[in-house]
């Protein structure tokens, strides 16, 4: 029976629409909130007369702010890198006795602040929800300047006569853990909560005991509840496609159009059998609806005489244009071994591959345009 048939159809490589893909490129953060530093170990360990003395003791700090800047870059696989720089900031409270001989600075005896600037490199990982809220994870490590102004003045102190003060800086190294939830508040908009633990390594820094010279060594500790928001620099990225599904069983992306139904026709002379197989980006593998159309296309073709096929690979402009190149090649062989495996004639297969260069929907470079991935393929008969 002599056929006149024209198939138009997509084959798409999801039933369902995937999610939106994460954001790729850069960004920038500020965020401020309260900083807790608690205890701190507060060590002397230089004895010697003229009122030196050894001890081995804590410093209690009040509640205090702290604020942050970071830019970074999102890489599209949910990690993301930042350059963080940050200011902390807590006034003494007390340094507490160690034990008997030793009467400590208590509250109302000593006063002054320690200031902590680091920068530091992080490394953060989004859990992508689906939703508004996405939650995070990460880690920190760079350096600190800490910057000490303490003076106390203990009349009662033990051992007289009761004085201490220490100040200068010192850079030491630094590291953090970062756990923090984003709110999307507008595209390419995020309210960002996060709670950082902060330390610094223990550094030396010069003082005195007693009017006498020594070294004070200091821990620097915190742990930080931060406020703030993140914005992105480039475009938002691209919907994700939508599909509906056809009469014979595929899907094609919303924009597109079904095939028409088969028509059948006693005319002698036979028009060409024509489909489109789409795939996903960057894939060029055939889901099991591009399998079922090329299966369906190659049982009609074999009703009568095959003179040629021609199979044409095509890719979006996402990309270069070399690898596009190779990938349009990709999808024409994934085709062609298809229509091999359901019984065409391989010595009547063509394959040509276009990349970039022949679109069905022209868009600028760097679009991800699923129209424009796919192979076409022309059957003609004898």
């Amino acid at each position: 029976m002599k056929l006149k048939t024209t198939l138009l159809a997509a084959a798409a490589t999801m039933a369902v629409a995937p999610a939106a893909q994460a954001y790729e490129g850069l960004y920038g953060a500020i965020g401020a909130g309260l900083n807790y530093m608690g205890e701190q170990d507060v060590t002397n360990d230089q004895p010697g007369g003229g009122g030196a003395y050894s001890f081995d003791s804590s410093a209690d700090y009040d509640n205090g702010i702290g604020v942050y800047a970071a830019i970074g870059r999102a890489w599209g696989n949910s990690w993301r890198t930042e350059i963080e720089f940050s200011y902390r900031d807590n006034s003494i409270d007390s340094i507490d006795p160690d034990g008997a001989g030793f009467s400590g600075w208590p509250d109302g005896t000593i006063s002054g602040s320690t200031t902590t600037k680091a920068v530091l490199v992080n490394f953060l990982y989004d859990f992508d929800t689906g939703s508004i809220a996405t939650p995070y994870l990460g880690f920190g490590a760079g350096v600190a300047n800490i910057d000490h102004d303490i003076i106390g003045t203990n009349p009662a102190g033990i051992p007289a006569p009761g004085t201490i003060a220490y100040g200068a800086s010192n850079w030491e190294p630094a590291m953090q853990g970062i756990a923090g939830l984003a709110f999307d508040l507008a595209e390419g908009l995020a309210l960002d909560i996060s709670y950082r633990y902060f330390r610094a390594g223990k550094g030396e820094y010069d003082g005195t005991l007693g009017g006498i010279p020594t070294e004070i060594e200091t821990s620097n500790k915190a742990h930080s509840l931060f406020a703030g928001l993140r914005w992105n620099f480039g475009d938002a990225p691209a919907p994700a496609v939508e599909y509906k599904d056809c009469w014979d069983g595929s899907s094609v992306p919303v924009t597109a159009s079904c095939p028409p139904q088969v028509v059948e026709n006693q005319a002698a002379d036979l028009e060409p059998i024509n489909f489109t197989v789409y795939f996903d980006y960057d894939k060029s593998n055939l889901t099991p609806q591009a399998s079922t159309l090329v299966q369906e296309a190659a049982s009609r073709a074999l009703e009568n005489d095959i003179e040629t096929v021609v199979v044409a690979g095509n890719t979006d402009t996402s990309g270069s244009s070399a690898y596009n190149q190779a990938l349009s090649e990709r999808r024409a062989r994934t085709v062609r071994d298809a229509l091999i495996a359901n019984g065409v004639p391989a010595d009547s297969i063509r394959l040509e591959a276009y990349g970039e260069t022949n679109l069905a929907k022209p868009t600028p470079d760097g679009v991800r345009e699923p129209l424009n991935r796919r192979s076409d393929v022309v059957i003609s008969f004898e």
